[in-house]
């Protein structure tokens, strides 16, 4: 089973995850910026075959466990998708990012956690615990905070698809057996699944 925490930076993802996760967490790693392509097409394919590599490590914790507590969403097209709507990326970085995802999914290679919990926190206690954390300089973190409610929405329509394997805030009781309980989707992946989401969102 597979556990995603997701939410803005600063928003206690991190936390979280060391506090209850355990030996299950599986934190978040961060790319070098100076490797991802300038050219438009090339940047997608980069975030998208580096998703779904992180995906793929997903699933052998996975499969190694029985259970993994992942740091960050690696279905993480939610990103582009609220720069976009927020007229922080183009249509083309969009587009390009959206279509590259379309076929990994198609393939199998990237695929939705079975249960995700986000993290529902407002802008100003996100700005007041940034500047009680010395400890990490939080690159682009007033982006982060534009992108809250277009990452709430995104996350709305995941939970449509399947209502009830998204937990808007990050239980204070940890993993719960009411979460585990949940268990797997059904269905993770394919074509249908994708194009099911993208019409939710549309409908945003």
């Amino acid at each position: 089973m597979i556990i995603v925490v997701e939410g803005p930076s600063g928003a206690g993802k991190t936390t979280w995850c060391r506090t209850h996760g355990g030996q299950y967490a599986l934190l978040e790693s961060l790319p070098d910026h100076a490797t991802v392509p300038t050219d438009p097409q090339a940047a997608a394919r980069f975030w998208v075959d580096r998703n779904v590599a992180r995906w793929h490590e997903v699933l052998e914790r996975e499969a190694r466990d029985g259970l993994v507590i992942v740091d960050t969403d690696p279905f993480k097209l939610h990103y582009v998708w609220s720069l976009w709507r927020t007229g922080q990326a183009t249509d083309l970085e969009w587009t390009l990012q959206r279509d590259a995802a379309r076929e990994a999914f198609a393939a199998g290679r990237y695929a939705l956690a079975d249960v995700l919990l986000v993290a529902d926190v407002d802008a100003g206690t996100l700005r007041a615990r940034r500047a009680a954390d010395t400890t990490r300089t939080r690159r682009n973190f007033e982006v982060h905070v534009k992108l809250r409610d277009t990452t709430i929405s995104w996350y709305r329509a995941i939970d449509r698809l399947e209502p009830g394997r998204v937990v808007f805030g990050l239980p204070a009781n940890g993993i719960t057996p009411q979460l585990i309980a949940k268990g797997k989707r059904a269905n993770r992946s394919g074509l249908d699944l994708f194009d099911r989401l993208m019409s939710e969102l549309a409908a945003v």
